[in-house]
């Protein structure tokens, strides 16, 4: 391949990505951080737009979207299920990254030992 050539994007190749952090990354980090950690396998009998990852951490029901490219939106029944989430007082956000994972429940460990401390 010549130099400045943009290489052609592989059919599927997000979504290997996306399990690939899922598979190497974000869930080997929730559980080192003691999360109870649930992967969803889409299937026949899943029903549609859940998160990717979801889990319980300190308490909290929390549950990622995973989207590598940042162009790509989740579908209407994906932000369907994230809104009926945080309605529900869980915590439901799109990620990209481990980081943004981790800020995530770095945020709830703050909130959790500020309302602990009052």
């Amino acid at each position: 391949m010549m130099t400045g050539q943009i290489k052609p994007r592989v059919r599927g190749q997000k979504k290997k990505l996306e399990r690939q952090l899922q598979a190497d990354d974000i869930i080997p980090y929730l559980e080192s951080v003691g999360a109870y950690v649930e992967k969803i396998h889409v299937g026949t009998f899943q029903k549609k737009g859940v998160p990717d990852v979801r889990c319980c951490y300190l308490g909290r029901y929390i549950a990622f979207e995973l989207k590598i490219a940042a162009d790509v939106k989740e579908a209407d029944i994906q932000n369907y299920r994230i809104r009926k989430i945080i309605q529900a007082g869980g915590i439901a956000k799109r990620v990209s990254s481990l980081e943004e994972v981790e800020e995530v429940l770095h945020e709830v460990s703050r909130v959790q030992s500020a309302s602990q401390s009052e």
